[in-house]
């Protein structure tokens, strides 16, 4: 049996699948969506592991201060799902007081009583290199991070799909909103992907092909407009181009911005970086706001600041810009 909740502060729909659940077989509780021009954010977390390291003058505070001011302004920005786009440590399973203080600051998302929702505000995290032990290496180990965000911890949320094998290195999440549905893929870091692990993406997008696809992985593109793709971006990109449902891909890694948007078979993929780890005071809380206006057809990008109370604006609109498009609602396809 399947329920799916529907938040009556965010126009946020979360589906719950028990064993025999089909996709026909839902319960509603609360109001009904808004109508599919509603608007609605995903926030994207930069990396932080010079707040959970203490390093630079980057301190824990920040990092709590990102998420709580999501938090506090949810409803504001009517915010559907945060991701994580990896590097929340620096050293890995060397310190595991880092993960800690990682723990500290992504966890206020899962506060039922301040966000309003049984299991919190839906979010996903993504393994970078720092996260890994050694770094830049996938067979590496990544204890802490499976410790705390793994595979038994995400067991039995509404928007936790499943994950690759045995720990949640890879993983996927999923959540509607407007009337939308999304799948969210998050990609460890690896700059020579493995043949199974592409394989595992592309059979997600395919079975879950009514759903629109973001992917996040740490390594995706450098610098600039249109940025060059990573070895692991570019891997990921010719694994998935060719689903339909496919338009958006976030990383961090290099320091600066960067974004590019590719064409296959008619429709678009916007690739897009951020990573604020060596501006002052460890990053000075820049995160990323993408909102979705599904009538105009776009998405807005803003990078703002709850430290510093401030939004950037650059005159080569790498902090803030729009990306056109086109998301069709279910049955449309």
């Amino acid at each position: 049996m399947c329920r799916m909740f529907i938040s009556a502060s965010l126009a946020l729909v979360m589906v719950l699948c028990l064993p025999g659940c089909g996709d026909d077989d839902v319960a509603y509780s609360g109001r009904p969506v808004d109508s599919p021009d509603s608007a609605f954010s995903l926030i994207i977390i930069p990396d932080t592991q010079h707040y959970t390291a203490e390093m630079f003058g980057g301190t824990t505070a920040i990092f709590r201060a990102q998420i709580q001011w999501i938090v506090d302004n949810m409803k504001m920005l009517n915010a559907v799902f945060v991701n994580h786009v990896g590097d929340m440590v620096n050293d890995g399973d060397e310190y595991e007081v880092e993960w800690d203080r990682a723990w500290s600051a992504m966890s206020l998302l899962e506060d039922s009583t301040a966000t309003h929702l049984l299991y919190g505000l839906p979010y996903s995290t993504t393994v970078g290199n720092h996260d890994q032990t050694p770094h830049n290496d996938p067979a590496g180990t990544t204890t802490y991070y499976n410790r705390l965000f793994g595979v038994s911890h995400c067991s039995g949320r509404p928007y936790y799909g499943g994950h690759f094998e045995s720990n949640n290195d890879d993983h996927f999440s999923l959540f509607s909103a407007s009337g939308f549905d999304f799948i969210v893929v998050s990609m460890e870091y690896d700059a020579s992907p493995d043949a199974d692990v592409l394989a595992w993406a592309d059979s997600l997008l395919a079975a879950y092909s009514k759903r629109w696809a973001i992917v996040s992985a740490h390594f995706l593109v450098e610098l600039g407009n249109p940025a060059p793709f990573t070895t692991q971006g570019q891997a990921i990109y010719d694994a998935l181009k060719d689903n339909p449902n496919l338009f958006l891909m976030v990383c961090g890694h290099f320091h600066g911005e960067g974004r590019r948007s590719d064409t296959y078979q008619g429709h678009t993929v916007h690739t897009v970086m951020a990573n604020y780890q060596m501006r002052p005071n460890g990053g000075d809380g820049w995160l990323r706001i993408m909102k979705i206006y599904p009538e105009k057809k776009v998405i807005s990008v803003k990078t703002y600041s709850p430290t510093l109370d401030q939004f950037e604006t650059d005159a080569d609109s790498s902090s803030q810009f729009t990306l056109p498009i086109d998301l069709k609602p279910p049955g449309a396809w």
